[in-house]
């Protein structure tokens, strides 16, 4: 769908981010108010208000309210009577990204997809929103039933077929994720074409990540490694897997670094020509032999002998799919950090993590 709105959405504009609290979205938050955009988080429960705000300095340009029902158009539009005027764009991080689950449907699938529409159904309401930016996942492009597909490229053309029934009757809470996240996305896009006098005011933008790697904000990295958010659990669970042990298989082989993603949600306000734009975020592929091999170089003296060898220089690129995600430097000018950078920055907070557990 091509953008009617060709007008950026620039400093001091004010953004409303769904789930202020979670780990893309502390960065997006971060990098907003760096820039001079007025931000607006919500988080589902009192408790987090404060833990935001001290995250961020209590910087003046945010502030923090709670929409306990994401699913809820009401409650967006109950926590955000004040200020009276409604924001200038949206960036939707609000969704549920965990494995601890055994009913499907109602932990995972229902606030992912209603979730999707209420904000826009909210946005609507408002009637100052100029963009909506839905996140979504590497997920809602692959189609983990084909396999490991050697040869094949993944791009933003491409969509997971999963459905609502798939998700609600899987085996396995990983496949119930997989399709919350490709059912939210095509239920977002499914709103814009329902709704066209909206379209006419705002438009959307979608963004599909890999598995986010990088370091927490100063102050946000958990006390102990159980708390850590999904994807960073899988370098965790390389470096600290000891010097005899095994390299863990490779889950989920597709990455990118957090602040790459905080970076492309921002340029998705500023870039005119991404609205009405599907965007995958994928610096490329990884192993977990890889993240092993790197570690091992950046960790220094004190920590690289317990990060276990496994075979060294070995990739598995060869034995799977790959991805192209040349639209999105593009369009939204984004350069990759790499996997040494990453890393660099990531592990001496994973290792205070162990050490602290320890």
């Amino acid at each position: 769908m091509p953008s009617a709105l060709p007008k950026p959405v620039l400093p001091p504009s004010c953004v409303l981010v769904t789930g202020a609290n979670g780990f893309i979205a502390q960065h997006c938050v971060a990098l907003l108010l760096s820039e001079g955009y007025h931000v607006i988080g919500t988080v589902r429960s009192q408790a987090k208000v404060g833990q935001v705000l001290d995250l961020h300095g209590r910087n003046l340009n945010l502030s923090v309210v709670v929409v306990e029902d994401i699913t809820s158009v009401d409650s967006y539009l109950s926590a955000l009577q004040q200020p009276s005027s409604g924001p200038d764009a949206i960036l939707h991080l609000a969704a549920p990204f965990h494995y601890n689950t055994t009913d499907l449907e109602n932990d995972l699938m229902i606030p992912a997809v209603r979730g999707s529409t209420a904000v826009l159904d909210a946005a609507r309401s408002w009637g100052t929103v100029r963009r909506v930016v839905h996140t979504n996942s590497f997920a809602g492009i692959y189609d983990a039933a084909k396999g490991p597909q050697p040869g094949k490229v993944y791009t933003a053309e491409d969509w997971s077929p999963l459905t609502y029934e798939d998700g609600v009757r899987a085996p396995a809470a990983a496949v119930a994720y997989r399709a919350s996240k490709a059912v939210a996305e095509k239920a977002a896009w499914k709103w814009m074409e329902d709704n066209a006098s909206a379209a006419t005011t705002f438009d959307l933008v979608s963004l599909n990540p890999a598995m986010v790697f990088g370091a927490f904000l100063p102050g946000a990295a958990p006390r102990t490694p159980e708390q850590l958010n999904t994807s960073n659990q899988i370098v965790y669970g390389v470096v600290s897997a000891g010097a005899d042990g095994a390299v863990p298989p490779t889950r989920g082989p597709v990455w990118v670094g957090v602040r790459d993603v905080a970076l492309a949600h921002v340029r998705a306000l500023q870039v005119p020509g991404a609205g009405g734009g599907r965007f995958m975020l994928a610096a490329g592929v990884y192993c977990n032999q890889e993240i092993a091999d790197v570690a091992r170089e950046v960790a220094g003296k004190k920590h690289a002998g317990d990060i276990p060898r496994g075979t060294p220089g070995a990739r598995e690129a060869d034995s799977h799919f790959g991805v192209d995600a040349g639209e999105t430097e593009r369009v939204l000018g984004i350069k990759w950090q790499g996997l040494r950078e990453v890393l660099s920055e990531l592990l001496p907070q994973l290792f205070e993590i162990q050490e602290r557990g320890a």
